[in-house]
This record gives C-alpha cells, sequence and structure tokens, in this order.
C-alpha cells in the first residue's frame, strides 16, 4: 500500500475516533440534562429527548465501526 494511502487511512481513524468520543460526549451530556429536575424540561417532550439521545448513540457506534474497519484496512495493508 502506498505512503500516501497509509496516511490517508490513519487520519480517516483519527477523524472518526473523534467523531465518535465527541458524539458519545454529547449523548453523556443529554442524557444528564435528562436526568436532572428542571420546569422547563416538559414531561411529553422527554420521550423526543430519548429518541434523540439514542440517535447519537447509534452514530457514535457506526463512526467507531467505521474507524475500526479503516484501522483493519491499514492493519493489512502494513502486513
Amino acid at each position: 500500500m502506498a505512503e500516501k494511502q497509509m496516511k490517508a487511512l490513519k487520519e480517516k481513524v483519527t477523524d472518526y475516533k473523534r467523531y465518535a468520543f465527541v458524539l458519545l460526549s454529547l449523548s453523556i451530556f443529554m442524557f444528564i440534562g435528562l436526568l436532572l429536575p428542571t420546569e422547563a424540561l416538559a414531561t411529553e417532550s422527554q420521550p423526543l429527548y430519548v429518541v434523540m439521545n439514542m440517535a447519537v448513540l447509534v452514530l457514535a457506534v457506526v463512526f467507531h465501526r467505521i474507524a475500526m474497519f479503516n484501522q483493519k484496512k491499514l492493519n493489512e495493508g502494513e502486513a
């Protein structure tokens, strides 16, 4: 595998891992916001926030899987 392609794959792996970490952090903050009792959060909108939280978690998993796929391609190219 060319050196340029390997460098591009390393950058992709790093980027996708960062995306996954940021989305996971966002999900944690959103979940904490659901747990804290406030008057601003109406009970009828809570299911919407739970669905949005799950969507962010799914995106984090997808980005992590893409990063691992690219990492596997990178490891196979080095061998």
